[in-house]
């Protein structure tokens, strides 16, 4: 999910290209996309790397505008040492030329790192610019009270999540009296690219794709497939006739959308993992459950597979003690660190990437061991693309719009869709 930012050619030609020797006693600048509870974590981090190396670490953390900052940094050719950030960055971070080529063979510990997250890391050339630090699936979060109170089962396809949605929406399942519940909490907002990051575990289960190989070996766009319509068909009867998602759905954003579930006015929020130490405090552990995501319209099981990588910058000045940080994140006691927050602070390792490391174990949590199952058995990455985060971008404002509107030509609508998503690709390829 993260935001298009682009960079000029005299942009480019600002970055320095050749980086000075360090002094000794230099910290190691390193940015996070994360919280400022995620902080606390890494800080954690980076003193048990201090104290093994002597090498101090200055962070810098940001969520909402974090891909901006980095567009200006690098402008300014300030970028940090390292850079961890999503997954889906990594063809951003190539095309600003700020990612250094990774070579897995001289990374301590590579060895050790998840197949199918080091496969989720390269790019469409075979190489490989990020090293991979954690992995997450989308799971399915419920009010476990609101749905006992209401003897409905956990919904195991799509018509019984809709069913259930609408049950939260019209039968007071908190018991106030009033009708202000809703069945699904929908990050629908086109900003980051949500709604295409939402709804992408949706196109996955009914057997879509945003774009696949044709037979002159490119790729194209999927959009108008017979899948994509289906998925957007689901959520415009649930968005637009049943109206079983909170209210201004279409404008939301997760951070809005966390709340949503968290404060009891929506019973189902499909997202990351990561959300349950947050769900833990409120409503509370008691009052929700995690479980595997619906299987699509016949029988698939898929659920968006993500997670973050860390660059390490290419005109860093201290490429050697960058590599000395990267390593201590996938190494099993940074990666044990990163799964057990401190007072205050979130998980910022969600499912380890080191084989080395039971996610369950790791976090005191058997909830983890059905995550860590799903995302090995269902999970289903993103496409890599030169520059994935415009693509998102493009399929998120085509899928918002359709919602937004309630579109009753949701085939015509996404036909459209898919001649600008096929323009995209093919501008990128003559890059």
């Amino acid at each position: 999910m993260v935001n298009r930012f682009t960079l000029t050619a005299l942009s480019l030609a600002l970055l320095p290209m050749a980086a000075q020797s360090a002094s000794p006693d230099a910290p190691l600048h390193v940015w996070t996309r994360s919280s400022k509870d995620g902080r606390k974590t890494y800080d954690a981090i980076a003193a048990a790397f201090t104290k093994k190396t002597g090498i101090r670490i200055e962070y810098f953390n940001a969520l909402n505008d974090y891909e901006q900052r980095l567009a200006r940094a690098a402008v300014g050719g300030h970028m940090p040492d390292v850079i961890v950030n999503e997954l889906g960055t990594v063809g951003q971070l190539v095309n600003m030329g700020v990612a250094t080529e990774i070579d897995r063979t001289r990374i301590a510990g590579s060895e050790d790192l998840l197949d199918s997250a080091w496969k989720a890391a390269t790019l469409p050339d075979g190489k490989v610019y990020g090293v991979p630090t954690s992995v997450q699936t989308h799971v399915l979060f419920i009010r476990k009270d609101w749905r006992e109170k209401l003897g409905l089962p956990v919904p195991r396809n799509w018509e019984d999540l809709a069913q259930l949605a609408r049950a939260f929406t019209e039968r007071d399942p908190d018991g106030n009296g009033r009708r202000d519940t809703y069945g699904l909490a929908f990050p629908g907002g086109a900003t980051r690219g949500y709604a295409a990051w939402y709804l992408s575990s949706f196109l996955f289960q009914a057997g879509g794709e945003f774009q696949r190989a044709g037979p002159d070996g490119k790729m194209h766009g999927a959009l108008d497939e017979p899948t994509a319509v289906a998925t957007l068909s689901l959520f415009r009867r649930m968005v637009c006739e049943e109206h079983s998602v909170q209210p201004n759905a279409i404008n939301a954003t997760t951070q809005e959308t966390n709340k949503v579930f968290s404060s009891g006015q929506a019973g189902l929020y499909l997202s990351g993992p990561y959300h349950i130490a947050l769900f833990d405090k409120e409503p509370g552990k008691d009052h929700y459950e995690v479980v595997p995501l619906p299987a699509g319209p016949n029988g698939q099981r898929a659920s968006l597979a993500g997670g973050e990588l860390a660059y390490i910058a290419r005109n860093t000045s201290q490429p050697e003690r960058a590599k000395q940080f990267v390593e201590f994140l996938i190494s099993p006691e940074g990666q044990a660190l990163g799964t057990r927050p401190p007072a205050g602070g979130l998980p910022v390792v969600r499912l380890p990437v080191n084989r080395k490391v039971d996610a369950a174990q790791a976090h005191g949590d058997e909830r983890w061991a059905m995550v860590a199952q799903e995302y090995a058995e269902h999970g289903h990455p993103l496409p890599q693309a030169r520059n994935w985060s415009r693509l998102q971008q493009l399929a998120a404002d085509g899928f918002n719009a359709i919602l937004a509107h309630c579109s009753k030509d949701i085939p015509g609508d996404l036909r459209a869709l898919n001649a600008r998503f096929n323009a995209e690709l093919a501008r990128q390829e003559a890059q």
